[in-house]
């Protein structure tokens, strides 16, 4: 988890100078990638683009875990809306969306994946957190009459650990739903480079004209995709 919130810092990373006269250059000692067609190292915009997902899939499963933890304490008033978000994907949600209003950009396309993960957390968060509030630890500070930031300052720490362990799936669902998105030409502009976007302009070669970028941008995917497999606890 920490190396996933360690890319936060990514989305802040600057943009890659652009140098078209050398654009399309072919595998060099200097550019082990080449260059893409605007003259970027390919290498360099690959690292780029993955800590910038990296960072945006981070920043959406926080937002998720916040509002999934809000609505696992309080949020049993929605619980008939909780359920019918959870019956439908993330994705297909978003898809025809993104499609109706011509493709979404950061801000709200991030906004939206953090609200759309929530429900799909709230029943695991809400099992973990009505343990706790038939302990008698809870009970005892209900009774003793702990005010509200005490309680909040005691057990947010608790909370968060229970929350934590949700993390890597809210993360792949947000990470996969920016890339799909952006494969797809409806994720954010070229201001936001990522992995999605660098599918989007590489997948298409591969079978013909394949590039060194387009198959380190593939193999990348899939490397993230294995690292994020739950594994057994030994």
């Amino acid at each position: 988890m920490r190396w996933r919130l360690a890319c936060l810092g990514a989305l802040l990373l600057p943009e890659l100078a652009l140098d078209p006269f050398r654009g399309g250059l072919a595998a060099t000692p200097r550019h082990p990638l080449g260059t893409d067609d605007l003259g970027r190292d390919a290498l360099l915009r690959l690292a780029f683009a993955a800590a910038r997902s990296l960072g945006f899939a981070s920043t959406c499963a926080l937002l998720a875990l916040g509002l999934g933890l809000l609505l696992a304490w309080r949020g049993r008033r929605f619980l008939g809306l909780g359920s019918a978000l959870r019956s439908l994907p993330p994705l297909l949600f978003l898809l025809p969306l993104a499609a109706a209003l011509g493709g979404l950009a950061a801000l709200p396309l991030g906004l939206l994946l953090g609200g759309l993960i929530a429900p799909h957390l709230e029943p695991a968060l809400r099992a973990r957190i009505d343990r706790f509030r038939h302990s008698p630890a809870w009970a005892a500070e209900r009774t003793l009459g702990a005010p509200w930031p005490s309680l909040l300052r005691r057990w947010a720490p608790w909370g968060w650990r229970q929350a934590a362990g949700l993390f890597p799936s809210a993360w792949l669902s947000a990470l996969w739903g920016e890339a799909t998105l952006s494969t797809l030409g409806l994720g954010p502009g070229p201001g936001h480079d990522s992995l999605g976007r660098l599918l989007a302009e590489e997948l298409p070669h591969l079978g013909s004209d394949p590039s060194p970028l387009g198959w380190a941008a593939l193999g990348t995917v899939l490397l993230l995709a294995w690292t994020s497999v739950p594994r057994p606890a030994p």
